[in-house]
């Protein structure tokens, strides 16, 4: 999106706790919304088995998150990826961070897409997931984003 487009759509709000900017969108979100959706992050990537992260493992994950780095660690997760540094960080190549906050801010796209009516969803039962649909056009499903994989490194407790 072009700088002079970047409010033609609006930008997504929950709430006031985290602000952040990635590409041309800046989001809101309270953090009870960011705390989650982070989680849901890190499971996508596989970067944390699936389950309920334990409270401190949120809390390191929301600080990598929003500011890029954990500073001071709160939980064992928080530790590991410290420790772990680079191997984790940048696996492959890959930046961690970039693509939590891509996982992170798609969700709160399609989100404020369906309250504004522009998306369809449906429940697919042979994956078990969310599909979504631009209104109107069934056979144009929006797809999660081609993105690398942290199992190989995951943290398991």
């Amino acid at each position: 999106m072009t700088p002079e487009n970047r409010h033609a759509h609006p930008n997504y709000a929950s709430g006031e706790d985290y602000i952040l900017e990635f590409r041309s969108f800046r989001y809101g979100f309270n953090s009870i919304d960011f705390a989650q959706r982070v989680e849901m992050a890190a499971l996508e990537l596989g970067l944390v088995d699936s389950g309920p992260l334990l409270r401190d493992e949120r809390a390191d994950l929301v600080q990598l998150v929003a500011v890029g780095r954990i500073e001071f660690p709160v939980s064992p997760l928080g530790d590991y990826l410290l420790q772990r540094g680079d191997e984790v960080l940048s696996l492959h190549g890959e930046d961690l961070v970039y693509w939590l906050r891509e996982l992170v801010f798609r969700g709160a796209w399609l989100d404020l897409r369906l309250i504004e009516g522009q998306l369809e969803v449906a429940f697919d039962d042979e994956t078990g997931t969310f599909a979504y649909y631009p209104v109107g056009h069934r056979s144009r499903r929006i797809g999660p984003p081609p993105h690398p994989s942290w199992r190989e490194v995951a943290y398991t407790r």
